[in-house]
């Protein structure tokens, strides 16, 4: 979670800087040092920024908005131990000022010294009582310290008071998922998401999911491969019911209602594109995500929709996985509509994945056409050829 320390940070920079009325460099070549450095760190050149900002300090070894930033500069490129002398002299310069006490607990969370951030976000929380900054660090610094309970209170009350926080939100979901109330915290990281769909925000959620779900899921995994789709199924029903972003248990209940006997494909679609959906707050795998759209193109391609079928065997290939199927389904498609120069390169392509899947072209009963082509003898040739070259 410390890439949330870590924006929190370099905004409060920004702001800070920005607010040249209040606390401006009085030297003109600091000004422009600040200048300059700003716009190093708008081209996200940190290295570049903080020469600037030293610069900066040198000309005006007492400006607030100087230190303050440089020492974030510091704690961006992982200058941890400058930061903390930086910010230690800012304080000796103005004892108990809350920029001084967040920065300096900030370079002592980096560090892991959390008891340390806990001692001065304390002091520095007391007197800024509506800082909600300092309030989220204290929490965060209390929760990496061990003491969960006051963690807890501390990131209750600041979801409370600041609801519309997605950062705050995050790090109770933490809090709460180290005392085991993965129910509440699955809650939180949602309400966070909702919130800002942030990529860290995902990985959170989606281990959430597992932590609460991923015991009933490997159930339902190890019953698929032992083609026990009915048992699998009667897990993966519930859960997906429980927990409509799990993405991979909806893939799951695809996977299964489209291979029982009898298949249901309706059921199986609206799983698939439920997965597809949930992808907006958790991540899936190229590999996972090529089967779903490689499945999905077939079910539709069953029902006529050929164009669509199209679109999502694209979607499939354009994940750039291992899994052949979807590139010899795009090739069967291709086939079917006799564009067979481009058949023969989807069919070549499922070949470099997967050997076998040349036995399925000299075979498949829909390929018979294909096969009578000259597209065909030169895809046995490449195959040959890359083969030989390959041993």
């Amino acid at each position: 979670m410390r890439i949330y320390n870590y924006r929190t940070l370099l905004a409060l920079a920004l702001l800070f800087c920005a607010n040249l009325a209040l606390s401006a460099p009085k030297n003109d070549l600091a000004k422009k040092h600040v200048s300059f450095g700003n716009a190093a760190i708008e081209e996200a050149d940190y290295q570049r920024a903080v020469e600037h900002y030293e610069s900066a300090l040198k000309e005006d070894p007492n400006s607030k908005s100087v230190m303050y930033s440089l020492g974030v500069l510091y704690i961006q490129t992982g200058d941890i131990a400058k930061a903390q002398e930086l910010f230690m002299s800012y304080l000796e310069k103005y004892p108990m000022d809350k920029d001084g006490l967040f920065g300096l607990s900030n370079a002592y969370i980096m560090k892991g010294e959390y008891e340390k951030a806990v001692r001065l976000l304390s002091q520095a929380a007391a007197r800024e009582k509506d800082n909600e900054a300092l309030r989220r660090n204290l929490g965060y610094a209390q929760f990496q310290a061990g003491d969960l309970t006051a963690a807890k209170k501390t990131l209750t009350e600041l979801v409370t008071d600041c609801p519309s926080n997605a950062l705050n939100r995050f790090d109770l979901a933490l809090v709460l998922s180290a005392e085991n109330d993965n129910e509440n915290a699955v809650k939180q990281a949602k309400a966070g998401l909702l919130l800002y769909p942030d990529a860290e925000g995902k990985i959170l959620y989606s281990d959430l999911l597992d932590s609460v779900g991923g015991p009933l899921l490997e159930e339902a995994i190890e019953l698929f491969r032992k083609n026990e789709m009915d048992k699998a199924l009667a897990i993966l029903e519930p859960l997906c019911e429980r927990f409509p972003d799990y993405a991979k248990a909806c893939a799951y209940l695809g996977h299964a209602s489209n291979l029982k006997l009898p298949p249901d494909r309706k059921k199986a679609e609206k799983a698939y594109r439920a997965a597809l959906s949930a992808t907006r707050y958790v991540p899936l795998s190229r590999q996972d995500l090529a089967i779903i759209y490689d499945n999905l193109g077939s079910i539709v391609l069953r029902k006529g929709e050929l164009e669509e079928a199209e679109s999502y065997y694209r979607l499939g290939i354009a994940q750039e996985s291992e899994y052949a199927p979807v590139y010899f389904n795009f090739g069967l498609l291709r086939a079917h509509k006799e564009a067979f120069t481009e058949a023969s390169v989807s069919f070549m392509d499922a070949v470099r994945r997967d050997k076998s899947m040349a036995d399925y072209i000299a075979t498949h009963p829909k390929l018979a056409k294909f096969r009578t082509t000259t597209d065909y003898t030169n895809l046995l040739v490449t195959i040959k050829k890359e083969s030989n070259s390959n041993e």
